[in-house]
C-alpha cells in the first residue's frame, strides 16, 4: 500500500467515526425525548451511547495522530 492510499483510508476512517458519533447522538436524543422506557432503561441507554461516543472520539483522535505521523514519514510503502 502506498503512503497516499494509507492516508486516504485513515481519512475515511476519521469520517466514519465522525458520522457514527452523529448517529449515536441522534439516537440518544430520540430515545430520551420520545421513548416511554423506564427511567432506569433511559439512563442505561444514555450511559451506553455516551460510552460509544467517547470510544469513537478516542479512536478518531488516534487516527488523526497517526495521520500526522504518516505524513511526516519519507517511506512510501506500508
Amino acid at each position: 500500500m502506498t503512503k497516499d492510499e494509507l492516508i486516504r483510508r485513515c481519512e475515511e476512517a476519521v469520517k466514519s467515526e465522525e458520522s457514527a458519533n452523529q448517529i449515536y447522538m441522534k439516537h440518544l436524543s430520540a430515545i430520551l425525548q420520545r421513548s416511554e422506557l423506564s427511567k432506569e432503561k433511559l439512563e442505561k441507554a444514555r450511559t451506553d451511547l455516551s460510552y460509544l461516543i467517547g470510544r469513537n472520539s478516542e479512536h478518531k483522535k488516534i487516527l488523526e495522530e497517526l495521520l500526522v505521523r504518516i505524513r511526516q514519514e519519507v517511506v512510501d510503502v506500508y
